[in-house]
């Protein structure tokens, strides 16, 4: 018997979610153990791959459940699928926190190294519950030391993971395209690692100037397309 879409859907997103948790959590909660112990160090060698492997759960467990199975051209097209398509919108949501935020800083952060830099309302309901998934994944790093992540508030991550999730899933559905989402993800990502933010203003003019463009992209949506048509 054929099931429902829905519940096919539903299968599929745990699956992804259970994937992602079980790489990503046994190598960041054995990060934190050995950081806070002093057995290694966090910006170590071997910190690092330990924390680089989580960091990929997401992917790998994404690129498992491409329908047919992972093949190079599938995930080239589910990488960068629809990409032309999306430039104007991906140009929108990376050029305004780019511009504000570093505008809002006083400089880089202390002891930031360039190197480091390179390493409607089910719509609401569903980025509120995405963003407190992904609130939850990066969990471990709050007890990782050498993360960084002392000074910030584990809830006012949690609610940044929300505000995230919003203007992902507004960029993806205007666009069609997850490379874009993967380039904002990581320009917000290296903006607040690396700048120090001073103006809170100007700070806020830039979150609510993306909510902004998210509000004006959900009336777009991108046609919906095959994983073996051309990556770009």
């Amino acid at each position: 018997m054929k099931r429902p879409r829905h519940y096919v859907g539903s299968r599929t997103s745990t699956r992804f979610l259970l994937t992602t948790f079980l790489i990503t959590w046994p190598a960041w909660w054995l990060n934190a153990v050995l950081t806070s112990a002093g057995i290694i160090d966090y910006s170590s060698p071997i910190g690092t791959a330990i924390h680089t492997a989580g960091v990929f759960g997401p992917t790998i467990a994404g690129l498992s459940l491409i329908p047919g199975g992972f093949t190079l051209k599938r995930g080239l097209a589910f990488t960068f699928g629809g990409l032309r398509r999306s430039l104007p919108w991906t140009a929108a949501f990376l050029v305004v926190p780019l511009v504000l935020l570093t505008a809002a800083s006083d400089g880089l952060a202390e002891g930031f190294s360039p190197i480091s830099a390179m390493g409607a309302f089910l719509f609401f309901a569903a980025c509120l519950a995405t963003g407190a998934i992904w609130g939850l994944w990066h969990l471990p790093l709050w007890f990782t030391q050498g993360a960084g992540r002392e000074t910030t508030p584990f809830p006012a991550f949690a609610a940044l993971a929300v505000l995230l999730s919003f203007w992902l899933s507004a960029l993806y559905r205007a666009g069609g395209c997850a490379f874009s989402c993967r380039l904002l993800h990581a320009l917000a990502n290296t903006l607040i690692g690396v700048l120090t933010l001073s103006s809170i203003p100007l700070v806020m003019a830039a979150v609510l100037a993306l909510t902004g463009l998210s509000l004006a992209a959900l009336p777009y949506s991108a046609p919906t397309r095959a994983l073996d048509r051309s990556a770009c």
